[in-house]
């Protein structure tokens, strides 16, 4: 880390040694084309002035499974009940004293950014950026952090067989449900492709807010030029949801989902920003 720092000190402090002679107002314009921990993206760069530099662009992070953990739901009730009647009914698919929700935990972000860059010195490379991003309102539901994962067949199947047998006996008999439990409350396992499905995520405003420092010119000097930055995304009003209702405690929720994911969801509950590191290449267009 103390490597780091120094290598970046020296590339500033080099930097303003370098004239930056491209910082004419709306006379210039470059694209780039970027990838760090937010994805990758795409901007536009304009200047506005000798210091300053407004930047537009779209950042997208393809969702996919971090890992996979199990949720387990208490079944002994169930099975219970099944047992009771058995001497009737043969029951073709049978629950065991738990049943399993495999999950995957997944990471994603899509944003349009607005920006701006502020050069201190109108003769060097360091620069301190800010702006904002947002999530267009058609992905606004868009998960930051969300997990994900079905029962196995045959636990669902079973819950099928228990409910309609009781139904055709009484048919005011209530539904039997498959819920993970948090806490005092249970959240129902609701069904997709003949299996029970569960979903939890954490949901955020649309706007979020961006500070970062960097190292290059957004307009190269020449064709083509790399800049280096680091910086945090900082969203707020994030609520986590476990099939569409609001969860109150992320600690229970936490315990809930296996210590693979509770350190995750504890860290995002109470830390409200992602951070940010991203190279960049841009292509100076005139």
């Amino acid at each position: 880390m103390k490597r780091l720092f120094l290598t970046f000190m020296v590339a500033a402090t080099a930097g303003f040694m370098n004239a930056q002679d491209n910082m004419e107002a709306f006379r210039h314009l470059s694209v780039g084309a970027e990838i760090g921990l937010h994805g990758i993206g795409v901007e536009v760069a304009m200047p506005i002035q000798k210091h300053l530099v407004i930047k537009a662009g779209y950042n997208w992070v393809p969702s996919g499974d971090l890992f996979n953990t199990d949720i387990s739901i208490d079944t002994r009730e169930l099975k219970e009940a099944q047992e009771t009647y058995d001497p009737i009914v043969h029951f073709q698919h049978k629950f065991g004293d738990e049943a399993i929700i495999n999950t995957g935990l997944q990471m994603g972000l899509t944003n349009f950014k607005a920006m701006i860059n502020w050069y201190p010195f109108a003769t060097g490379r360091l620069y301190l950026a800010g702006g904002v991003y947002y999530t267009p309102s058609s992905k606004q539901d868009q998960p930051f952090v969300g997990l994900s994962g079905k029962t196995t067949e045959n636990d669902w199947a079973a819950l099928k067989e228990l409910n309609e047998y009781e139904h055709s006996i009484n048919p005011l008999a209530p539904e039997r449900e498959l819920a993970v439990k948090i806490g005092d409350e249970s959240y129902a396992v609701k069904e997709v492709d003949g299996c029970g499905f569960m979903q939890a995520d954490y949901r955020f405003d649309p706007l979020k807010y961006y500070v970062g420092i960097g190292l290059g010119r957004c307009i190269p000097n020449k064709f083509i030029g790399l800049q280096f930055e680091m910086g945090a995304m900082i969203y707020h009003n994030s609520v986590l949801y476990c099939q569409d209702k609001e969860v109150g405690s992320i600690t229970q929720a936490a315990d809930a989902f296996g210590n693979d994911s509770k350190e995750i969801l504890e860290y995002v509950d109470k830390y409200p920003f992602y951070p940010q590191v991203t190279l960049r290449l841009s292509f100076r267009m005139f």
